[in-house]
């Protein structure tokens, strides 16, 4: 049995990384040609061009790890199937099971490597890429500053301190402005619970604005809804806040945990931890639906495993994607937003593979 082991992970391990290569490369000349006018235009040198690739691979590469799973074990059987060699396997005594569980325990480890290359490698690589992105090539100005805790953001002549933001929804929550005269000195401050992007401007809800004079004192005024006009838009705020590659799960599991404990709106980030929860799980989850999937097939060739490959991932993320909706929405509960996908593919999978000639 550890000969037919070695060779299942010796096959495997080959459509693996030609299939892993073969995405990565595609994926890169497609946003090559997509992006080089944008690079030309801002005269970005080709040296700077070249690093925003480099940097951006780890993240493909971790995204397109469960479809190269899925495609080298429907592959692999594929090719074993049409050289007979699955039929050799059954008459020495093997069952279905028997040839599974090292698959699935390759599978399994795989999503183990990719969990922590996105927490090692992607955080990291991604921020740079996004870095020359958005600084280099589209000449955004870095206005503002991320911590775990707060957003600041310096504004034309104000400094914005906020606890969340929804840039789905639009919305702030735990909201303070600090303006300031040319000076430097503090003449107002505005701080609201909420705040909403409405086509007129910011409407405030819930807060305090204080006037503040040049002899130190203070006028004072509450109030639950205030409408106010400010040059800064969600998009500024979008620019400063980092991305979802970027953060690790680490910091999102305790940037989640303040913000629910103070009482804010911790729905996105609870989606997003669960989301990073679920993915290395994927290549487990397709590995159970495409193997047996394999076996089912008689005709066909490598053409048709590729397709029925890429078909079955498709289905996927578009599960994937409706059950992450209804959970930011509130629809769903978070946990079950991220995970459902992989239950309902569990499931399928267990029932193919129960139901499969052995």
């Amino acid at each position: 049995m550890k000969i037919i082991t070695r060779y299942f992970y010796r096959e495997f391990f080959t459509l693996f990384f030609i299939s892993l290569l073969a995405f990565l490369i595609i994926y890169l000349v497609i946003d090559f040609f997509g992006k080089i006018d944008k690079f030309l235009e801002a005269g970005v040198s080709l040296k700077v061009a070249l690093s925003y690739f480099i940097y951006e691979s780890p993240f493909i590469l971790q995204q397109m790890i469960p479809i190269a799973v899925l495609i080298s074990v429907m592959l692999m059987l594929g090719i074993m199937n049409k050289h007979n060699e699955i039929l050799a396997l059954k008459n020495s005594g093997l069952s279905l099971f028997n040839i599974a569980y090292p698959l699935v325990g390759i599978s399994l480890l795989i999503g183990i490597g990719s969990f922590f290359l996105a927490e090692s490698f992607v955080p990291v690589t991604s921020s740079k890429a996004n870095y020359i992105w958005s600084t280099l090539v589209e000449k955004r100005s870095t206005q503002g500053a991320y911590k775990l805790s707060h957003l600041w953001y310096r504004g034309e002549d104000s400094i914005y301190q906020i606890r969340t933001y929804d840039g789905r929804k639009r919305t702030i929550e735990g909201l303070s402005i600090f303006f300031f005269d040319k000076d430097f000195t503090l003449r107002k401050r505005i701080d609201a619970e909420k705040a909403q992007w409405t086509n007129e401007g910011w409407l405030l809800k819930n807060g305090l604005v204080q006037e503040i004079h040049a002899d130190g004192s203070r006028n004072s005024m509450r109030f639950e809804s205030h409408l106010v006009n400010l040059p800064e838009t969600p998009e500024n705020f979008e620019r400063t806040m980092k991305s979802l590659e970027e953060m690790s799960f680490w910091a999102l599991r305790d940037y989640t945990r303040k913000i629910r404990q103070e009482g804010y709106d911790s729905t996105r980030s609870e989606v997003e931890l669960h989301t990073k929860m679920a993915f290395p799980f994927i290549s487990l989850v397709l590995t159970l639906v495409g193997f047996p999937l394999a076996f089912r097939r008689r005709k066909g060739g490598i053409p048709l495993s590729i397709t029925i490959a890429i078909g079955i991932s498709f289905l996927y993320l578009l599960t994937f994607g409706l059950s992450r909706s209804l959970a930011l929405s509130g629809a769903l509960p978070p946990v079950l937003g991220a995970w459902l996908a992989n239950l309902l593919f569990s499931l399928l999978g267990i029932y193919l593979m129960l139901t499969v000639e052995t």
